[in-house]
């Protein structure tokens, strides 16, 4: 008799589903990060606040790479769920067979 195969998909779903949440959360961070660097910025001169201003801006650069990475991230987890979705509907024919009677 055939071996028996599982394809369990449900991490990936899980993830994609959150995606909205995790845009979402990681816009209000960015958001916060804004306002506090403005707020602190209103009052604050010299070279202490130049370079704080400098700093805000490269930590800034760095939170949009990460914006590209979970981009990324949730693109590839959307193909390879459709990958493995494939795979499954063919393990699922596969398991079929494997269990007929001759």
């Amino acid at each position: 008799m055939a071996e028996y195969n599982k394809l369990d998909t449900r991490a990936f779903e899980n993830f994609i589903s959150e995606k909205s949440t995790i845009i979402s959360t990681y816009n209000k961070i960015c958001e916060d990060y804004n306002s506090i660097v403005s707020t602190l910025l209103i009052d604050w001169k010299g070279h202490g606040a130049e370079a704080f201003e400098s700093d805000a801006q490269k930590v800034k650069a760095n939170l949009t790479g990460v914006q590209d990475i979970l981009k990324t991230i949730c693109d590839i987890l959307s193909d390879c769920l459709d990958v493995f979705n494939e795979c499954d509907t063919s393990l699922g024919a596969g398991n079929r067979e494997a269990y007929k009677p001759k």
